[in-house]
C-alpha cells in the first residue's frame, strides 16, 4: 500500500507541475495614425460601437440627404462615399474589419511584440484554475480503488476511507496517518485558484521573462491560418482588438514536451501567442492527449497614440496522463485534467 501511495503523491507532483511554469516590416508612425484614424472614424455617431447605425448615417451623408463631415470618411480617400457606407455594413455585420483582417493582424502582432521592446511598467495577474481532475485506475491493491472518471478529490476521500478500515488501519503508522491528511488536503487544494501578481517596472529586462512568450524575444507569431476569427471595436475611446483561436487537439507522441520541445511548442498556434505547459514524460508518465480550447486574447490600444494599455490572455487544456509504475505495484492510473488559464497585463 505503501507503494500505492506513493504513485497517488506522484500524481499530485504532475498537477503542480502543470501550472504555470514571418517577419515583415513594421509600420511607420504614419501608418499606424491611419489605422487608428480609420478606427476612430468608424464609429460615426460616436455610441461606442460599430453598427448599422454608423452605416445608415453614412448612407444618408452620401445621398446628400445629411452633410456629409470630414469624420465621415472612413477609407480615407478624401470624401465621403457609398464605399464607406458599405465598408461600415460588413464591419456591422462582422464581416470585414474596418482595417481588413490581415492589417488587424499584423497591428495586432506589432503592438504586442513593442512591449518587449518599448518595454513599458506593467502589472501581471495569473490564474490557473482546475475544475476538473478526472482518475482512472486499474490494479489497485483493493478492488474498492479501481474506478473511473472519479473525480481526484473524491478519489483520495476513498482511498483515505478504505485506509481507515479493517484491516489497514491496524498497520498504520504515525508517518502514514500524517501522510494520508496532507494528501486529503492537497486533493482539496488544486481545484483552488491559484493566483499571482508580478509588477515588472519600466525599462527594465524582466519583460522579456514576466510578458508573454516568456522568455522569447517576441510575444506574437500568429498567422491568419491559426485563428478563429479577429473583431475590432471601439470602448471608451480606446481600440479593442480581439482574436479567438480555433481549438487543436495532439495524440500520443504529438505534443512536444520538457526543455528538449521548447522551439517546438513555439511553433503550435497556441505556442505563438500563450504560455503553455511544458508537462514531462521524463518520470515515466505518458502524455496521452493535450487539447487546447476557447482562445482568446484581447488587447487594448489608446484611442490616440495607439500604445497598449493592457492584454487579457485566456486559454483552457485538457491532459490525458498517465503516470509511471512503481516497481512491484499493478496499478495503472489515468488522470484527465481541465484547467483554465487567464493572465491580465494592464500598463502602467
Amino acid at each position: 500500500m505503501k507503494k500505492f501511495l506513493s504513485i497517488l503523491l506522484v500524481v499530485g507532483v504532475l498537477m503542480s507541475a502543470m501550472s504555470f511554469s514571418v517577419s515583415a516590416a513594421e509600420y511607420s508612425d504614419e501608418e499606424v495614425a491611419a489605422f487608428v484614424t480609420m478606427m476612430n472614424r468608424a464609429d460615426v455617431n460616436n455610441d461606442g460601437a460599430y453598427s448599422t447605425l454608423d452605416a445608415s448615417k453614412l448612407l444618408k451623408a452620401a445621398a446628400g440627404i445629411e452633410l456629409a463631415e470630414e469624420d465621415y470618411d472612413i477609407d480615407l480617400d478624401g470624401q465621403v462615399t457609398l464605399l464607406d457606407a458599405q465598408k461600415m455594413l460588413r464591419v456591422a455585420a462582422d464581416l470585414d474589419s474596418v482595417v481588413g483582417n490581415d492589417v488587424l493582424l499584423k497591428l495586432f502582432t506589432e503592438k504586442l511584440n513593442s512591449v518587449k521592446t518599448t518595454k513599458p511598467g506593467f502589472t501581471r495577474t495569473t490564474t490557473l484554475v482546475c475544475p476538473s481532475i478526472k482518475v482512472t485506475t486499474t490494479g489497485a491493491p483493493d478492488k474498492k480503488l479501481n474506478v473511473t472518471n472519479m473525480e481526484y478529490k473524491d478519489y483520495v476521500n476513498t482511498l483515505v476511507s478504505v485506509m481507515n478500515s479493517f484491516p489497514y488501519n491496524t498497520l498504520l503508522d504515525d508517518a502514514t496517518k500524517k501522510e494520508l491528511e496532507e494528501m486529503k488536503k492537497s486533493a482539496v487544494e488544486v481545484y483552488q485558484p491559484q493566483t499571482e501578481k508580478k509588477t515588472v517596472a519600466k525599462t527594465s529586462n524582466s519583460h522579456y521573462t514576466y510578458f508573454p512568450v516568456n522568455n522569447l524575444g517576441w510575444s506574437c507569431k500568429l498567422e491568419m491560418s491559426d485563428i478563429k476569427s479577429i473583431k475590432q471595436t471601439i470602448v471608451g475611446g480606446n481600440i479593442v482588438i480581439t482574436i479567438t483561436l480555433a481549438d487543436y487537439t495532439y495524440g500520443k507522441g504529438e505534443y512536444p514536451v520538457g526543455s528538449s520541445g521548447f522551439a517546438d511548442r513555439q511553433k503550435l498556434p497556441y505556442g505563438k501567442i500563450f504560455n503553455i505547459p511544458a508537462l514531462s514524460e521524463t518520470d515515466g508518465s505518458i502524455i496521452n492527449s493535450m487539447a487546447f480550447k476557447n482562445g482568446v486574447v484581447v488587447l487594448t490600444l489608446d484611442g490616440q497614440t495607439a500604445d497598449v494599455v493592457s492584454a487579457d490572455y485566456s486559454y483552457s487544456y485538457i491532459s490525458s496522463i498517465t503516470s509511471p509504475k512503481t516497481e512491484g505495484s499493478d496499478l495503472v492510473m489515468k488522470t484527465v485534467t481541465t484547467a483554465n488559464n487567464n493572465e491580465n497585463y494592464v500598463m502602467n
